[in-house]
């Protein structure tokens, strides 16, 4: 008998979403349920002043020079862009 009963729910579960379906155009579904947002897109990127890419903040390398914050994708780009400018770490 309880089994018959879980049976039934669950038949009368599925028969509703198909009906759910196709009672409502896909758009209109979607818009019931809106996108989460993730980590990535909320986190800010910075531009490797040497080489002009774009990183997260999150993993820039970041550096003081001439008392200013500057943010690198690598270490290397730090390294090139100190040698370049002819100043010293």
């Amino acid at each position: 008998m309880f089994v018959r009963l879980i049976l039934a729910v669950i038949i009368v579960y599925f028969i509703y979403r198909i009906g759910k379906a196709i009672a409502l155009p896909l758009s209109e579904q979607r818009r019931k349920f809106p996108r989460r947002p993730t980590a990535i897109e909320d986190e800010d990127m910075v531009q490797d002043p040497y080489c002009h890419t774009y990183v997260p903040l999150s993993s820039a390398y970041k550096a003081a020079v001439d008392g200013k914050t500057l943010y690198f994708c690598s270490k290397e780009c730090f390294e090139k862009y100190m040698s370049g400018t002819g100043k010293k770490n």
